[in-house]
Parts: structure tokens; sequence; C-alpha cells
């Protein structure tokens, strides 16, 4: 004997799963996103790497002297040697009573018919992070062309001549060495002058 339909039934056609439905009916749009995501990822980064990071003010990578050596060749000139001493004497000087001054000097020979200019010359101490800038109007002294404190500029008509820029830093008491020297010229791809000093 065998089974029988009733008479008036039409067997139900099999109904798809409602999760393999919402598969296939974003079929396109998901496919799209797994090939647009990595697009968007790379192409970020790349943007990034190309325009965002070199000579945007983000230094990456620190040009220090090599072994033995006490100068760094960087951006079309020699910075170095450096000099550095914490000032005893600060006689006529604007100092804080719970800091003391780091006095720096940065030799600086272009090659070139310009000088590079360069960020503001800061000092970092290395066991902590902590920074500072040239302090050289908070202590009292005056300008100087003789003493820059920033890199000198060649103006139009002019041949560039080595100077020395002179950093005054005043760093709380509790400071300690060694730090670091670090000078940023500009369009310089990311990288940056940095000189080890202990005074």
């Amino acid at each position: 004997m065998t089974d029988q339909q009733p008479v008036g039934e039409q067997p139900a056609a099999q109904q798809p799963s409602p999760r393999s439905g919402w598969w296939r009916s974003n079929a396109l749009a998901l496919g799209a996103v797994a090939l647009l995501l990595p697009a968007v990822v790379v192409g970020t980064a790349w943007w990034g790497w190309k325009y965002a990071f070199p000579d945007s003010g983000q230094p990456l990578w620190a040009v220090e002297p090599s072994s033995g050596a006490d100068t760094v060749e960087l951006k079309g000139a020699t910075w170095g040697p450096v000099k550095s001493k914490a000032l005893t004497d600060t006689t006529g000087l604007d100092v804080p009573d719970d800091a003391k001054v780091v006095l720096v000097g940065v030799d600086v020979t272009p090659h070139e018919k310009k000088a590079p200019n360069c960020m503001t010359p800061t000092l970092v101490e290395q066991s902590s992070g902590r920074s500072w800038e040239p302090a050289r109007y908070e202590l009292g002294v005056p300008s100087s062309s003789d003493e820059p404190d920033s890199c000198v500029p060649t103006l139009e008509g002019e041949t560039a001549e080595p100077y020395q820029l002179l950093l005054p830093f005043v760093v709380p008491d509790d400071a300690k060495g060694p730090y670091w020297v670090v000078i940023e010229p500009l369009f310089a791809k990311s990288e940056y002058v940095r000189f080890s000093i202990d005074p």
C-alpha cells in the first residue's frame, strides 16, 4: 500500500532559511566590502607614509653621531660638535629657585648657499622624556645675532656661513642627565639630529 496525498493538497515548496536568504540578497554588497576594505586600509597607510609623515613636523628617525664621531650630516649641513655644561654661576639671570640652567652649544656648518631652517631645538631628559625649549628671554638674556638660539635663515642675496647655536635651557632641579639635544631641520624627510649630553 502506498501513501497517497489527500486530494486538493499541493506539496509545500521548500522555503530557504532566513539566514541563507540574507547572505544571498546581500552578496554583492558583501563582496564590495571585502574588496574595498583592504584597499582603504592600504591606501590610508600609503598616504600617511608618503604625505603625512615626511616633512610634517613628526620626526621619526634620529640621526646621531656614529661611533667615535661628534658630528652629524643632515639636510645640507654638518651639525656638531656639541658642548654642554650646567651653569653654577647664574648671577644676573632670572632663574627660578627650584631650577638650574643647562647651556648647550651646537656648531652648524652649511654646505650649500642656503642654510637649513629648523624647528625650535629641545632638550629631552632621556630617563623620563620630559622636554624643554631654550629660555633666553625667560632668563633675561637679550637676543643676539652672534648667539642664535634657533637656526639662522639665509636671506636673499646672502650665502650661508657657519655659526653656533647657543641654547640655554632652564630645567627643574630634579632633572638628571643624560639628555638628548634634538634639532629638527625642515624638509628632512622625517629625520632629525640628536646628540646625547650629560653636563
